[in-house]
């Protein structure tokens, strides 16, 4: 029998660096209805340079960089159907439609200004009844 570990992970929260800031809070905040959780800047003349935004129990942490590389976020989103609809109407940049995959999810993928691709899925209850669409 194996023991059971002392630890236990609760959250991943990804950190993107982003050229523009305030156009990725604006983003984040306005197109994908994130919330802002925190905010840093060096001092009250400053700028901000780093600040966390929420959606649930998802956080994402945005850091201002001069050097960017785009990366990937997969996100499990209850009811991921209306989740779509609220971020296609908000103005998300939508690089792939709302779909079931063969692998056993709903999932759509956003890009958001700096390239980071961004994907939200939830499980499908039955994978093998529905793999081309939402459709069936």
């Amino acid at each position: 029998m194996t023991d059971k570990p002392d630890y236990h992970f609760n959250v991943v929260a990804p950190v993107f660096p982003v050229a523009d800031i305030k156009a990725s809070h604006a983003y984040y905040t306005g197109a994908l209805l994130f919330r802002t959780g925190f905010e840093w800047a060096d001092s009250d003349a400053e700028p901000v340079r780093y600040l966390i935004v929420i959606n649930g129990d998802c956080e994402l942490h945005l850091t201002a960089s001069a050097q960017t590389r785009p990366t990937y976020a997969y996100f499990f989103v209850a009811n991921v159907e209306a989740y779509f609809g609220a971020v296609k109407a908000a103005g998300a940049t939508i690089t792939e439609e709302l779909s079931d995959q063969p692998w056993g999810m709903r999932e759509f993928e956003v890009s958001d200004p700096d390239g980071n691709r961004l994907l939200f899925g939830e499980t499908l209850a039955n994978p093998s009844d529905s793999a081309d669409g939402p459709e069936g």
